[in-house]
Parts: structure tokens; C-alpha cells; sequence
């Protein structure tokens, strides 16, 4: 493992654990879509809490893994070429993908079907119809990284640039117009697709989030912006990610998303909490992401023992978590035992199963071959 990319792994390894809490706690109360969706209830304060908390990471994190992968696409096809990158993508990302879409969701759909919307069909009938839906399920990530990472090399074959060799600083003034054009297109697209609605399987509200922080991490790859990032500008990060989760909560009480209805007023359209939330969301992504990044490569730029065996089967616990979480928790639900002690349970259990199948399965398999070698960060990110 490089020392250079050690500070990415550990973020990854961080990051996929969160995806594994935020399904596990929509399972156990949490409002969110999932293949199980309260299947057992927690009490109200606790639910509360993990709102909180998960809330604002669903914020950021999922950008996060774009300005990343964003990061290390941008060498990978300098290094490259558009054409062999494409290719690359479509194998790393795109078996993986149509893999996931035909041999594992339409059985986890016949668990939404069962659980969530109460249907009484039959296994066999109902998943024979489902394999033509083509639903991606978590994988979806995979989907969209495919679709911006075939986008940017088609791009930048028709620039035809030259590979920008120096390393210039990120200034705060085109953080903060990364971040005001974020909120401002965010804005715009809810118009047409309301926070939280799918089209197609995805949540294109905000996608003006993913696609512009993949663009950011590819520029700033290209250009070394992450390795001359000052200490001083990520404090300012820090400083501006943190007034912005303060201001989550008080924006969320002041327009009146607890009461009844008024959740829909953030979702788009011409209202003030709408552009306020676009904002909120835009800052944190932007800034606590870049913050995330520094911190980490500057203070956690070396992995543990435990980090080093996780690192490499990162990306296969992205993908097989979704049916190792769902038999768990079809499992604990006869045990006795309170709901916010399953959830812990089936929580530490589905990402232990889900990293050590995967660390078995690269071992068995050479999945490394079709991931990535840990050289280049393997995973949800890798380049």
C-alpha cells in the first residue's frame, strides 16, 4: 500500500461502513428507502438521533466518493488514454453493475414486494418479471460513476489538452463558487425532480452534487490541488461545514419541515426552503468533503492492521452488503432482544460479513484483477 493513496483507503473503508449504518438504520426506523423500511421500529428519541447524525453524513458522503473517485480518474487517464480508461471502466464498474441488476436484486425486490408494499405473489413468478426492470439497487453508484467516467474521457478526448503538469492551490473564492453553482443548479433541476422522488432507479435531484464533485476531484487530480491544499484553507472548509450542519437543524424547524406537510416545501419549486436547503447541502458537500480529504491526508495518511485487511475488500463489501443486511435482520427479528440492540447487532454483524465474504471472494477469485490493485485505492473509488 502506497503512503500516497493509504489516506483513500482509509476514507473508503470509513465511507462504506456508513452506506452499510444508514441502510441498517432505515431497516430499524429510520425514514429512507430500502429494501426493508421499518421492519422493526426503535423508540422515537433514538430514531431521532441517528436522523441526525446519518442525516447530515447522507449530506456529503455520498459526494464525497465522487470527489474522490473524481480524484484518482483524472491521473489514471492522463497515464492511460481515453480509449484503454473506457474500456477499464466498463469492466470494473459495468460487470459488477449488470452482475448486481440480474443475480441479486430482483430477490431483494421480492423482499421489498413481501415486507414493504405486503404483495402475496410468488417468489419465482414475481422475480422472472423483475430481471427486465433492470433496478440497480445500491449499485446504482456504480451506475453513475460508469456514466460520468465514460463522459469524461469522451471529453477530454475531444479537448485533446495536454496534461496539466503544475500544482496549483485551490483558492477559497473557487470553493465558494463550486459550491454557490452547486446550490444554484441543484435549485433549478428540483423544479423538474422534487428531493427525494427516482427516475429510472436513480435520485437525479441530486445528482448536480455527484456530477460536480467528480468534475472537482478530476480537475483536481490533474492539477494537484488536494496536495497543496494550505492548513489555513482547511480550517475555513472545516469552519463553513460545520455552520452549515448547525444550520441544518434550525432551517429545518424554521420551515416547517416537522409539521404536517411541510416537507414538501424543501423538496423544489419556488420556495424559500427549498433554495435555503439547496444552499445548506452545497456548502456541506463542497467543503466538508474537501476538509475530509486533508484531514485525512494529513493525520490518518498511514493504515492500521484492521484498515489494511478492509482496504482491498472495500468494494466488494459495497456490493454484497445489501443481501448480507437484509438475511441479518430477517434473522434477528425473532430474537428477544430490544430493537436498538438488534440494530447495533445486525449493524456491527453486517459489516463484519460483508468486509470478510469480500476479503475471501478477492482472495478465491483474484478479484484484485477486475478491482484494482491496493496501489490505486481499490473500491466504490477507484480510478
Amino acid at each position: 500500500m502506497t503512503r500516497r493513496f493509504a489516506y483513500l483507503d482509509d476514507l473508503r473503508v470509513l465511507l462504506v461502513v456508513g452506506v452499510i449504518a444508514v441502510h441498517a438504520a432505515i431497516t430499524y426506523g429510520l425514514d429512507g428507502s430500502w429494501y426493508l423500511e421499518s421492519y422493526e421500529e426503535m423508540a422515537g428519541v433514538v430514531v431521532a438521533a441517528v436522523t441526525v447524525v446519518l442525516g447530515v453524513g447522507w449530506l456529503f458522503g455520498l459526494g464525497l466518493f465522487f470527489l474522490i473517485a473524481g480524484r484518482l480518474s483524472g491521473p489514471s487517464l492522463e497515464r492511460k488514454g481515453a480509449g484503454r480508461f473506457a474500456r477499464e471502466r466498463l469492466v470494473r464498474l459495468g460487470l459488477p453493475l449488470l452482475g448486481y441488476t440480474l443475480l441479486v436484486s430482483p430477490f431483494l425486490e421480492y423482499v421489498d414486494y413481501r415486507f414493504n408494499a405486503h404483495g402475496e405473489e410468488a417468489l419465482w413468478p414475481f422475480v422472472g418479471r423483475q430481471v427486465w426492470h433492470f433496478a440497480p439497487g445500491p449499485t446504482w453508484f456504480l451506475e453513475a460513476l460508469l456514466v460520468f467516467s465514460l463522459a469524461y474521457a469522451l471529453l477530454r478526448r475531444l479537448s485533446r489538452k495536454a496534461a496539466v503538469q503544475a500544482r496549483e492551490p485551490l483558492r477559497a473564492r473557487e470553493i465558494a463558487a463550486v459550491a454557490v453553482a452547486m446550490a444554484l443548479i441543484s435549485f433549478a433541476v428540483r423544479f423538474a425532480f422534487p428531493l427525494g422522488s427516482e427516475q429510472f432507479h436513480l435520485q437525479l435531484s441530486v445528482f448536480p452534487q455527484y456530477a460536480i464533485l467528480f468534475a472537482l476531484g478530476a480537475a483536481a487530480g490533474r492539477r494537484g490541488w488536494l496536495e497543496t491544499f494550505t492548513p489555513r484553507l482547511a480550517r475555513r472548509c472545516a469552519a463553513a461545514g460545520a455552520l452549515a450542519a448547525l444550520a441544518l437543524p434550525v432551517l429545518l424547524i424554521a420551515g416547517g419541515f416537522f409539521a404536517a406537510g411541510g416537507e414538501h416545501r424543501f423538496e423544489g419549486g419556488w420556495h424559500w426552503q427549498a433554495a435555503a436547503l439547496a444552499l445548506d447541502e452545497a456548502v456541506l458537500a463542497t467543503c466538508v468533503s474537501l476538509w475530509a480529504v486533508q484531514h485525512f491526508r494529513r493525520r490518518r495518511n498511514t493504515l492500521g492492521p484492521l484498515a489494511r485487511r478492509m482496504a482491498p475488500a472495500a468494494y466488494g463489501a459495497f456490493i454484497i452488503h445489501p443481501p448480507v443486511l437484509v438475511g441479518l435482520a430477517l434473522a434477528a427479528q425473532p430474537t428477544p432482544l430490544p430493537t436498538e440492540l438488534k440494530f447495533a447487532a445486525v449493524l456491527a454483524a453486517a459489516v463484519a460479513a460483508s468486509f470478510g465474504l469480500a476479503a475471501v471472494g478477492g482472495r478465491t477469485r483474484h478479484l484484485g484483477a477486475i478491482i484494482g490493485s491496493p496501489r490505486t485505492a481499490p473500491g466504490p473509488t477507484n480510478a
